[in-house]
């Protein structure tokens, strides 16, 4: 069962990697000074992780616009790793309806955490595959190659001015960096352990 979850999750994995990079890559973007970019993290003294040296001025949006995206996408996978299995009986649709009729899959019948992938039928995977690519192709493109990084025509939730709100866009950078190790942990944590998040919270703590 293990091995059927970790395959699922390389196989999403990959082709939102595919989709994301295609969608980034193919849009030329504005070169960026890096001595005037928001990267710096306070917290750990650093500008920005390039421990290689790949970042240029004329390269460095697209990374930056990358790791906001991964970012936004990790924090939306935290939390939605955790409420649907604290609050199962009030978000979760009653067993009379049904996700998958031709297969008598009720909402009711898939389980929380990594679990759940094993039992999404393939027309399922499909529409997400094509709902992931409509995003990436139609949704979150940017209007204008001076935006910022991650600017998909409404800021940062609202933001648009870096000078007068950089606390605000660095919080989020470093949200989405703190939560994409946080979700990495979760997925070791259920593989390794068998149980979801909320089951092992409940398991360690009294």
């Amino acid at each position: 069962m293990q091995y059927n979850i970790l395959l699922s999750i390389l196989t999403l994995s990959i082709i939102i990697q595919i989709s994301s990079s295609l969608s980034i890559l193919n849009k030329r973007r504005a070169p960026i000074a890096l001595s005037e970019e928001i990267g710096t993290s306070p917290t750990l003294s650093y500008k920005y992780f390039d421990p290689l040296n790949f970042a240029t001025e004329d390269n460095f949006a697209i990374y930056r616009e990358a790791e906001l995206k991964h970012g936004r996408i990790a924090m939306l996978a935290v939390i939605g790793n955790i409420v649907p299995d604290l609050y199962r009986d009030k978000i979760v649709p009653p067993s009379s309806v049904m996700l998958s009729p031709s297969h008598h899959l009720s909402f009711q019948k898939v389980p929380c955490g990594l679990e759940a992938l094993t039992v999404v039928p393939i027309f399922g995977w499909v529409q997400i595959i094509f709902l992931i690519g409509f995003l990436e192709r139609r949704i979150f493109v940017q209007k204008a190659l001076r935006d910022m990084p991650g600017d998909y025509g409404t800021g940062y939730f609202g933001v648009r001015d870096k000078g007068a709100h950089e606390r605000s866009l660095r919080s989020e950078l470093e949200n989405g960096r703190l939560a994409m190790v946080a979700f990495l942990g979760q997925l070791v944590a259920e593989l390794v352990t068998g149980s979801t998040v909320v089951e092992q919270i409940h398991a360690y703590l009294p």
